[in-house]
């Protein structure tokens, strides 16, 4: 008899654990604008019992004209000088008795004002921010006040302060060649001092319109009463023409450019290098140079610390970011990536340039 057929033990099936995923949150984003032309983002997050209401104008230190550099800063100090129903300081009473806080900053192409409150205190900071938009109280005992305040904030942010306003007030004259990009925004006090009611009240008027800003509310919240509040405080403000957003634009540079600044404060040297890069509106060209900065100068691993910091002891400081005020996105078209080299007066400027 031929032997009979053999069948090879099977193998046990391998059961191979389930992939897990990072899970990426998942906001909800209702978006909807006001006949007055004012675009509204609301965002609900039920995780904690907290709002934030922001709102975002169109204008910055690159829409400042010749002869008043440092008016979009100083006017957003005017904002918390009293508007349509509050008296000076009320914003700030209002808002920290309520358990909440504020504040406002002046950027290249932006200025925002915030405040995060307690979500039942949600309706109130609608309240506050439609007040300001609606009216600003420019009086010249403000205005005066203000230079005082922001001249004062510029001897300590700059003039009394060890690399102050380095790099990203003195780096854009040297890669920039148009005013609105290369000037100082924080303000010359001459430009600062020559600042008239009639300035003022004007800025507000053309670029503090409804048509162009953006309200934002985050947080616990619900969009239907949210909508309710916005329309209630917000939708009977006069629409008035929205300025057309200008081109900054600008060629690229052809050749290295360089500047020197002496710093009696500095305890030791340090260099800027900047280098234009594409449009941020063109993320796939763009976000490359986010990566590369991150990959040179972020943390102990990165390459330039490794080199500069660890190994060589060449540097005594490095950072590395896109935007003159380090978030990448915060600006438009001409931007610039930075690293930032604070190094012992024994090492060469060629030894950091070459590194």
């Amino acid at each position: 008899m031929p032997p009979a057929a053999k069948t090879a033990p099977r193998t046990p099936a391998v059961r191979k654990p389930p992939v897990r995923r990072a899970q990426t949150p998942d906001y909800p984003v209702e978006r909807f604008t006001l006949d007055n032309g004012l675009r509204v983002v609301l965002s609900p997050d039920s995780s904690s019992p907290v709002v934030a209401v922001a709102v975002y104008y169109d204008v910055g230190m690159r829409s400042e004209p010749e002869g008043r550099t440092g008016f979009a800063h100083l006017f957003e100090h005017l904002m918390f000088q009293g508007s349509a129903s509050l008296g000076k300081t009320e914003h700030f009473t209002y808002v920290q008795g309520n358990g909440g806080t504020l504040n406002g900053s002046t950027h290249v192409d932006y200025t925002n004002y915030y405040e995060v409150m307690p979500s039942a205190a949600t309706e109130l900071a609608l309240f506050l921010e439609a007040d300001r938009m609606r009216s600003v109280q420019v009086t010249q005992e403000n205005l005066d006040n203000q230079i005082a305040v922001v001249q004062n904030e510029i001897r300590v942010n700059v003039l009394n302060r060890p690399y102050g306003g380095f790099p990203w007030l003195l780096m854009p004259p040297v890669l920039f060649d148009d005013f609105a990009n290369s000037h100082n925004g924080y303000g010359d006090f001459v430009d600062l001092e020559s600042s008239t009611l009639a300035d003022a009240q004007g800025f507000f008027d053309r670029y503090y319109a409804p048509g162009n800003a953006v309200l934002t509310v985050v947080g616990d919240i619900d969009v239907k009463q949210v909508t309710h509040w916005v329309q209630d405080h917000f939708a009977d403000i006069p629409a008035r023409p929205t300025p057309a957003r200008p081109s900054f634009a600008e060629p690229w540079p052809t050749e290295e450019r360089r500047a020197t600044v002496h710093d009696r404060l500095a305890p030791a040297p340090a260099v800027a290098i900047g280098w234009r890069v594409p449009d941020p509106a063109d993320l796939a060209t763009y976000l490359p140079y986010v990566v590369l900065a991150e990959v040179l100068t972020d943390g102990d691993a990165s390459r330039l610390q490794e080199r500069m910091l660890l190994k060589d002891r060449s540097a005594t400081h490095i950072s590395g970011y896109l935007g003159l005020l380090g978030d990448p996105l915060d600006a438009r078209d001409p931007t610039l990536m930075l690293i930032e080299v604070h190094h012992p007066e024994e090492t060469s400027l060629d030894a950091v340039l070459t590194t």
